[in-house]
C-alpha cells in the first residue's frame, strides 16, 4: 500500500506540474497572438490596399484598351466612308462627262 500511495502523490505531482506547464505554454500563445495581432492586421491593411490598387489600375488599363480600340474601329470607318464617298463623285463626274461631253 505505501507504493501505491507514494505513486498516486508522485502522479498528482507530476500532473500538477504538466497543467501548470500547459495553463504556461498557452498562457505564452495567447500573449504572443495578442502582440502580433496588430502586426497582422496592419499588414492584411497594407495588402488590402495594394491589391485594391492594383485592380484600380488594371480597370483603368483595360478602360484604356477598349477606348483605343474605339477609336481606332471609328477611323477606319470614317477612312472607308471617305473612299466611298470620293469614289462615288469621281463616278458621277465621270459620268456626267461621258453623258454630256464636257470636259
Amino acid at each position: 500500500m505505501g507504493t501505491l500511495a507514494r505513486d498516486s502523490n508522485q502522479s498528482a505531482i507530476a500532473h500538477g506540474k504538466i497543467s501548470q506547464m500547459k495553463t504556461t505554454k498557452i498562457s505564452i500563445m495567447v500573449l504572443a497572438l495578442a502582440a502580433f495581432s496588430p502586426l497582422a492586421h496592419a499588414s492584411l491593411a497594407t495588402g488590402a490596399h495594394q491589391f485594391k490598387n492594383d485592380v484600380k489600375t488594371a480597370g483603368r488599363k483595360t478602360g484604356h484598351a477598349a477606348r483605343d480600340a474605339a477609336h481606332a474601329v471609328g477611323h477606319g470607318a470614317k477612312t472607308a466612308g471617305h473612299a466611298v464617298a470620293d469614289t462615288a463623285k469621281h463616278g458621277y463626274h465621270a459620268t456626267k462627262k461621258f453623258v454630256t461631253g464636257h470636259a
